[in-house]
């Protein structure tokens, strides 16, 4: 039991500080509680005091699962013509909670705290001219929710309810002159509700300067790596010049995991002029807006294309990437000069959970029950925001892609750039973006390409159906790296789009 308790203590802790979204939260508290007292101290009073509170609270998030203190102080008065009971108290808590509606706008957070106060109660007896006060230190846990919202500039306006449960309920408050027991019982449950207003900081880790540098390929081409801002985004972008022949722009899957399309550039490189990037919230696009809508990413496209000054041209999607150019086709079909997909995602929204399905039903069938078991729990603590689960969990689903098919080259993937945010915040909003129209006779051509042996198996049928006019091509012996696993066959098909 005691190993089990030190492996989830070592488990949750790696989970935590493994984060690369973490913000820290600083606020104001001004709010009210109801002390429920046991007792009015022998006066004619009501016991039951509803305190003004005043003071600060900090919450450190990682990812959305966050610790949080506050420090506040509460007083109240109560009296008539014989008596008189001020109560005041400082109250210290420490928290764990987490973000359950994982919004760019809104938090609603359940939390549970450990709470510390000291209270103090100051009697005065008119009629006798006579003073008493009585204290009392206790410990206790806080149940809550908060629902916050929080602006584009990273203010927070929110408001908190919550419950102070007391450990020590048949205690007594102690006297304030001997410190000894009195004859009152000291019961200090208290609800309490509260507004918070502050803001919202975010903690990045410092990132390596990228200078862009200027690479000779195969000395007849010339590969110039550059920075490009888009509203604070830096899109780590490379462009192997060819001024007067057409360009492509390469988007790679994921989201969140770049890959090297060498061997794909190396075909098309000497005839057509070639655009990559790193998309936004990898470590060399660093993403500190923490936007992730489908509407950034299509600006990424534009904001690239304009730096390079290129009105018109053909997009290349793989995977995720080509979700991604068929939402830019639709949004812009006049800029197209063509669209190619290859081993595309299938669609948005509910066809999207569809394809989900289908490659979780294909990672389980491409590995034993330890490997899918460990995919289970990376895959569990990525979603909780963990990069380093996420780098273990890609690592087994390249394995799992490349099971079965034999070739002389390592793929390229850079498992060090992959990144839970992107991967978790772009998943969300592809599930929200509306479903995609089918596009009846498109002004550019398109091309389709899956392995017959792909991770995308019926929910392919979404991108045949919506692209009436394609080429289809289902290529033999080939999975979800065409070019990888069945490459003299691909560069055909590559040739057949971009003659």
């Amino acid at each position: 039991m005691k190993f089990i308790m030190i492996v989830s203590l070592v488990l949750f802790s790696n989970t935590l500080f493994a984060q690369t979204n973490k913000q820290l939260k600083l606020y104001a508290v001004l709010g009210s509680q109801i002390n429920c007292f046991k007792t009015n101290f022998n006066t004619s009073l009501n016991g039951n005091l509803n305190s003004f509170s005043m003071g600060a609270g900090s919450s450190y998030y990682f990812g959305d699962l966050f610790l949080g203190t506050e420090f506040y102080y509460s007083n109240d008065n109560v009296f008539n013509q014989d008596y008189k009971l001020d109560f005041s108290g400082m109250n210290s808590k420490f928290s764990i909670g987490y973000d359950i509606l994982k919004s760019d706008k809104f938090q609603l957070e359940p939390q549970i705290g450990f709470l510390m106060s000291n209270n103090k109660i100051l009697k005065d007896d008119i009629l006798t001219n006579k003073t008493a006060y009585f204290t009392h230190n206790n410990i206790g846990i806080t149940p809550s929710v908060s629902f916050n919202f929080k602006n584009q500039s990273g203010q927070i306006f929110g408001i908190k309810a919550g419950y102070n449960y007391s450990f020590n309920q048949d205690g007594y408050w102690k006297n304030g002159i001997d410190n000894n027991n009195s004859t009152f019982l000291a019961n200090t449950n208290s609800v309490f509700v509260q507004l918070n207003i502050g803001g919202i900081i975010n903690i990045k880790k410092k990132d390596k300067l990228i200078f862009p540098k200027l690479i000779n390929i195969k000395s007849d081409t010339i590969m110039n790596s550059t920075i490009i801002d888009n509203k604070g985004v830096k899109l780590f972008s490379t462009i192997y010049k060819n001024p007067n022949n057409e360009t492509i722009i390469l988007l790679h899957g994921g989201p969140g995991v770049p890959m090297d399309f060498a061997e794909v550039i190396n075909v098309l490189k000497d005839s057509y002029q070639i655009i990559t990037f790193q998309q936004r919230g990898t470590k060399q696009s660093p993403c500190p807006t923490g936007n992730f809508s489908i509407e950034a990413y299509i600006s990424d496209i534009d904001c690239i294309a304009q730096y390079y000054g290129v009105t018109q041209f053909h997009l290349w999607g793989h995977s995720w990437g080509g979700l991604y150019a068929q939402i830019y086709a639709e949004k812009y079909p006049e800029k197209l000069l063509s669209l190619f997909l290859c081993s595309s995602g299938s669609g948005t929204n509910i066809e999207w959970k569809q394809t989900e399905k289908e490659v979780m039903q294909f990672n389980k069938s491409k590995c034993g029950k330890g490997e899918w078991s460990k995919m289970a729990l990376n895959s569990l603590l990525g979603i909780i925001g963990s990069d380093n689960a996420y780098k273990r969990l890609f690592n087994q689903v390249i394995k799992n892609y490349n099971n079965g098919f034999e070739f002389s080259t390592a793929i390229n993937f850079d498992f060090e750039n992959i990144k839970a945010e992107p991967i978790n915040k772009t998943r969300r909003k592809i599930l929200k973006y509306p479903l995609l129209t089918r596009q009846e006779n498109p002004s550019y051509y398109i091309s389709v390409v899956y392995g017959e042996k792909d991770i995308y198996q019926s929910s392919k049928e979404f991108v045949i159906n919506r692209f009436p006019t394609a080429k289809i091509f289902i290529l033999q012996n080939s999975g979800h790296l065409p070019w990888q696993h069945n490459p003299a066959e691909f560069y055909q098909i590559l040739k057949i789009h971009y003659p």
